[in-house]
């Protein structure tokens, strides 16, 4: 019981400590905005109010984004992870107290089991929120994309200049492409060149298909050419590559749905045999060899689950 509190403790500590540290990271730009809002306070009150409300707006917006960075590490990008802080941290705390109830309590594991595995849920559970939305944006993104491309072609035949379509497009494309087009947009409004401002955009993004647009518009603008039949081409390119992953997908679907009845069939016997026969699962829950025996389960069930994923990404992706 001592082990469990002192757990507890060093766990709250240690979830309290890692809030501290982020803030402590933002305390350098929070007093010079501090002080930025102190040389206004003769302004009026609407608007010094104003200033104090985008500051607290900035400051909560820098905080989320060095949590997410904490989480993503080596994710390799991140534009599109938006949850912010206080869901990260209620789903760290809400995961790792339910794998603390699970491995102490239930299983009875020893404390330095069940504290590694416990940190270990608390630190996974925020990032595979943010890599989810990081794949849905991604997905988004590559769907829109041809026919923002096809978009900003037209407009070239029109007569309108690269830059012109590439803020057109920032105003009237569809999230997520209108958020890229606008970082584009606005590095080009600073005096950024171009071909700058879609490679500092395509390390960002880091798709395969921003990237050979940024290559198509940087060669053209700087050799000369019909760049919108570049782009109608580079668009029906990326139709077609879109098309051959769905059809591995198709292809792939009977082989996913076999190791998803594969990766179930484990539990659902467990299941099923606590319906059936309760006593014959007995010593599992009251043994601590069973207690060890559950838990090497667990783990070979997730590498399990996680090697098949893996195959099954490397040919869909």
């Amino acid at each position: 019981m001592l082990w469990a509190v002192v757990a507890t403790l060093v766990l709250s500590l240690l979830s309290g400590g890692a809030l501290f540290g982020a803030l402590i990271m933002t305390r350098r730009s929070r007093l010079e905005m501090e002080h930025r809002v102190m040389l206004v306070a003769a302004a009026p009150k609407a608007l010094t109010r104003d200033a104090a409300g985008m500051w607290l707006k900035a400051q909560s917006g820098e905080f989320d984004l060095r949590l997410r960075r904490v989480f993503a590490v080596g994710a390799g990008h991140s534009w599109g992870m938006k949850a912010g802080a206080l869901g990260l941290a209620t789903a760290a705390i809400a995961t790792g107290a339910a794998a603390w109830i699970l491995t102490h309590m239930v299983l009875d594991l020893s404390s330095w089991i069940a504290i590694p595995v416990t940190a270990f849920a608390a630190f996974m559970a925020p990032r595979v929120i943010l890599l989810r939305q990081q794949k849905k944006a991604d997905s988004q993104f590559i769907d829109l994309f041809p026919a923002a491309v096809d978009t900003i072609a037209r407009m070239l035949r029109a007569g309108l200049p690269i830059t012109s379509a590439v803020r057109s497009v920032s105003a009237e494309a569809p999230p997520p492409v209108n958020e890229v087009f606008t970082m584009v947009a606005n590095q080009i409004e600073i005096g950024a060149p171009i071909e700058e401002a879609l490679d500092a955009a395509s390390q960002q993004i880091a798709l395969a298909d921003f990237r050979f647009f940024t290559v198509a518009v940087a060669l053209q603008h700087a050799t000369g050419g019909n760049l919108a039949a570049t782009l109608e081409i580079l668009s029906d390119i990326i139709r077609r590559r879109r098309g051959v992953r769905l059809k591995a997908k198709a292809t792939t679907a009977e082989i996913r749905v076999s190791a998803y009845v594969l990766g179930s069939l484990p539990i659902l016997i467990v299941g099923a045999l606590l319906l059936i026969q309760p006593g014959y699962l007995t010593p599992l829950f009251h043994d601590p060899r069973g207690h060890l025996i559950i838990a090497v389960a667990a783990g070979l069930l997730l590498l399990a689950a996680v090697s098949m994923r893996q195959m099954m990404r490397s040919v869909t992706d």
